[in-house]
């Protein structure tokens, strides 16, 4: 048993769950479980806190999670006091190079907005995650729809075989920003100061908490950060890299419930 834990941060995608679904009963159940045993929960997502508040409901669960991280570091929902944090903001020249950039690609642009899901392209993907994420659907009437404001992060969807030569070029970027692998065919990106790990930390901060007592979920380029700040777990589905950057690899895969495994074997 892994002892002393007091705070628990799960990414979603490929961790909870298989890639693009939701979690199945069982993780839930062990949600469930590991709230009533007494830990703080919380999600750490690419998704707007906002939009993840509403999960614990739609996932039949009694009791909301204790803390959210959303944009993947950029925002800090702390439930207790019912107050949102922001940090490290990508301003409107980032964005606009950004965009510069990943066009060369042909790719599919995303963007979260207030209330609203902005797209460059009209295709069902994008249509299904604004539907999911309960926004407006908007499509672009150019790429400069995407740099008018201020953002915590901008999103680009292509294809598999354009995949390792983005990250090739993304790796190398020398900037106020930074961009990620956050889904096989997906790339984000965010201000080089904002990751989840962050987030985390100051979540601790708040509830005077050591990062030794605390436990992180991931699986791929995003998660990195918090893996590292505390007792990381990395999925068996994992990248590399993220897996170099935790404490724990789990022996089961997100499609085999190997958050599930772990979290039997190790906490419950």
């Amino acid at each position: 048993m892994i002892n002393n834990i007091k705070a628990i941060s799960l990414d979603i995608d490929g961790t909870l769950t298989a890639q693009s679904h939701e979690p199945e009963p069982e993780t839930i159940d062990t949600l469930i479980k590991l709230q009533e045993k007494g830990y703080l929960l919380g999600l750490a997502s690419g998704r707007t806190a906002d939009d993840l508040k509403s999960k614990y409901q739609l996932w039949g669960m009694k009791n909301q999670f204790d803390f959210i991280i959303g944009w993947n570091g950029a925002e800090l929902w702390d439930n207790e006091t019912d107050t949102k944090y922001t940090y490290n903001l990508l301003s409107k020249q980032d964005l606009k190079e950004i965009v510069d950039l990943m066009n060369e690609y042909n790719v599919n642009t995303h963007m979260y907005l207030p209330g609203i899901y902005l797209s460059s392209h009209e295709t069902d993907r994008a249509w299904y995650s604004a539907f999911k994420n309960k926004r407006k659907f908007v499509v672009a009437n150019d790429l400069s729809e995407f740099y008018k404001i201020d953002n915590a992060g901008i999103m680009f969807r292509c294809k598999l075989e354009q995949m390792p030569a983005i990250e090739d070029r993304i790796s190398k970027l020398d900037g106020n920003y930074v961009g990620f692998k956050t889904q096989p065919d997906m790339v984000e990106f965010s201000h080089k100061n904002c990751n989840k790990g962050y987030a985390l930390k100051k979540y601790c901060e708040l509830k005077n908490i050591s990062l030794d007592d605390c436990m992180a979920f991931g699986d791929t380029s995003n998660d990195n950060e918090m893996l590292k700040v505390c007792q990381g777990v990395c999925m068996l589905n994992g990248s590399d890299d993220t897996k170099a950057c935790a404490k724990y690899i789990t022996d089961k895969t997100a499609l085999d419930y190997g958050f599930n495994d772990f979290v039997y074997k190790n906490l419950l």
